[in-house]
C-alpha cells in the first residue's frame, strides 16, 4: 500500500483499515507493507519498482500514483478512489454509481419517470454513465437540469410535474435544490427525492427531504467491524478505513480461493464478487466498482432502512 500527500487527511484510516483486515482475514497468508511517500526520499516510481522486485502481488494506492503504477508486467493494481484506469480497479463508489442504484430502485417501485437536478456540472463521462445507467434500469429520463436558474433550466423544470421521482446530485443539492423545487410548485408532495452518500448527514433534517430515498453503503455491514476498529485504534471507523479494509479483504479472498499466484488483474474482476466492510461488491470490466447498496428512507430527519443491500450478484 502506498500513501502520498493526495490522501494525507485519510492516510491513517486507509492504513489502519487495511491492517485490521490483514490481521482478521489474512490467515497468515497476507503480508501488508505500507510505504508512506510523504516521508520517503525516493521517487514513487522507484518505490513501486522496489515493491514489485520484492514480489508484491497487489499494489494499492491513490489514483495520483497512476503513472508510477503504470509499469510493464506490474502486479494487480487497486486504487483507493473511484476512478480506475484501463488496467486497474477502484474500490470507492462514486456519486453517479449511487445515483444509478437509487434510481433503479425507484423504477422497480413503479417510479420510472425521473427528473435529474444537479447542483454541480456533470463531466461528459458522468453524463454518459448516468444516461446509460438509467436507460438500462428502465427509467424514463424526463430531463437533466444542471442550472435551474438559467433559461434552459427553467424550460426543463416546466416538466417537473411529470416526475415520479427527482434524483438530486451534488453535496449541496439537499439544502439548495430540494427546498426550491418544493416551493416552486408543480411537484406532487408524494414524489420523493432520490439521493446518495454524497448528501451530508447534516442535511437529513431539511423538511423538504421528508420521504426521500437514499442508496447508501449498508450501515449494518459497517457496524460489523466498527467496534473492532474502535477497540484497535481508539477512534471511529471512517468510510476511508472501510475502503482500506475491503482492499485487503479482496486480496485475502482471492488468496484463500486460488493461492497467492492467483492474485492477478483477472481475479480482481471475478463476477461473483467479494464481501467486506462495505457489503458485497465486484469490479466491472472497466475497473469501476459495482457495490450492492441498501435503500434508506428519510423519516423526521433520520435514516430508516427501506430495503437491505442484496447479499450477492
Amino acid at each position: 500500500m502506498f500513501i502520498d500527500a493526495s490522501v494525507a487527511n485519510y492516510a491513517d484510516d486507509y492504513r489502519d483499515g487495511a491492517a485490521l483486515a490483514t490481521k482478521e482475514l489474512g490467515a497468515g497468508q497476507i503480508t501488508l507493507t505500507v510505504r508512506d511517500l510523504r516521508v520517503e526520499t525516493a521517487e514513487p516510481a522507484s518505490q513501486v519498482k522496489q515493491s514489485t522486485d520484492d514480489g508484491a502481488k497487489l499494489l494499492i494506492g491513490p489514483s495520483s500514483l497512476a503513472k508510477a503504477f503504470d509499469r510493464p508486467a506490474k502486479p494487480a493494481t487497486l486504487f483507493l478512489e473511484g476512478q480506475p484506469t484501463a488496467s486497474t480497479v477502484a474500490i470507492a463508489s462514486d456519486e453517479i454509481s449511487g445515483a444509478i442504484e437509487v434510481a433503479s430502485y425507484a423504477v422497480g417501485a413503479g417510479r420510472s419517470k425521473i427528473m435529474v437536478v444537479s447542483t454541480r456540472v456533470l463531466a461528459p463521462s458522468e453524463m454518459q454513465r448516468l444516461h446509460t445507467g438509467l436507460k438500462n434500469a428502465g427509467a424514463e429520463l424526463i430531463n437533466v437540469v444542471t442550472d435551474p436558474t438559467s433559461a434552459d433550466g427553467m424550460a426543463k423544470l416546466a416538466r417537473l410535474g411529470e416526475a415520479q421521482a427527482v434524483l438530486l446530485i451534488g453535496a449541496d443539492a439537499p439544502k439548495v435544490a430540494a427546498p426550491a423545487l418544493r416551493q416552486r410548485g408543480g411537484l406532487d408532495p408524494s414524489v420523493p427525492f432520490l439521493g446518495t452518500f454524497a448528501w451530508p448527514n447534516t442535511a437529513y433534517g431539511e423538511p423538504a427531504l421528508e420521504g426521500s430515498l437514499l442508496a447508501l453503503i449498508d450501515q449494518n455491514a459497517l457496524k460489523r467491524i466498527s467496534e473492532r476498529f474502535r477497540t484497535a485504534y481508539g477512534r471511529s471507523l471512517s468510510l476511508e478505513a472501510a475502503y482500506g479494509f475491503d482492499a485487503l479483504a479482496v486480496a485475502s479472498g482471492i488468496v484463500r480461493a486460488k493461492g497467492s499466484d492467483g492474485l492477478d488483474s483477472q481475479a480482481l474482476r471475478s463476477g461473483s464478487g467479494f464481501a467486506g466492510a462495505t457489503g458485497v461488491f465486484r469490479f466491472g470490466a472497466d475497473g469501476r466498482i459495482e457495490r450492492r447498496l441498501a435503500i434508506y428512507r428519510l423519516s423526521r430527519g433520520k435514516l430508516a432502512l427501506q430495503d437491505e443491500a442484496p447479499s450477492g450478484f
